[in-house]
């Protein structure tokens, strides 16, 4: 299925390509692949402010590449001078982020108001009812903060609400026919 590009609105100047080049190493910590893939971002808006390194689209936004997945209403990329991103914000009602980061396992589904994936220190932070599910594990709360290099959670939940804790959902081990 070829997405439908017709409804997005693309800038005249040669910014919007600059846009997309800079976005290229997005995600350093994808399956080995996911890296050497072209990124593609839809939105019904694109601002690129070169001097402070920073792109935002709004409106519908949807980006891939490889395995990684986003979907908000808003999607900040800031960059370095040296052009690489550092850090992606996902704004939306919820906003998602899906990836998959190791063959062996399925992929992490991330969902919250607001994500912030600091793309250097590989850590994914979600504000505001935010909840995580990978391989049948969910876990849900009001801060969630992944670690992705060292394979950390921390979950909070929000004090001044009538749910304050967090959940979590561990499902059995499967266990194999030696095992009986």
């Amino acid at each position: 299925m070829n997405p439908d590009y017709s409804r997005i609105r693309q800038p005249r100047s040669p910014q919007w390509l600059l846009a997309l080049v800079l976005s290229l190493p997005l995600v350093a910590s994808a399956l080995p692949d996911d890296r050497e893939q072209p990124i593609h971002i839809e939105a019904d808006r694109a601002e690129l402010d070169q001097r402070r390194g920073i792109t935002t689209y709004e409106g519908d936004v949807r980006m891939r590449q490889g395995s990684m997945r986003i979907e908000a209403d808003k999607v900040i990329i800031h960059t370095n001078e040296a052009n690489d991103v550092e850090r992606v914000e996902a704004h939306g009602s919820p906003a998602h982020l899906q990836q998959r980061r190791d063959p062996e396992r399925g992929p992490m589904h991330a969902r919250a108001d607001a994500i912030d994936y600091d793309v250097a220190r590989e850590q994914v932070l979600l504000l505001r009812n935010a909840s995580l599910e990978q391989d049948g594990s969910t876990m849900s709360g009001n801060r969630i903060n992944y670690n992705m290099l060292e394979d950390l959670v921390n979950i909070t939940g929000e004090r001044d609400s009538d749910s304050p804790r967090v959940e979590m959902v561990i499902p059995p081990r499967t266990r194999t026919p030696a095992e009986d």
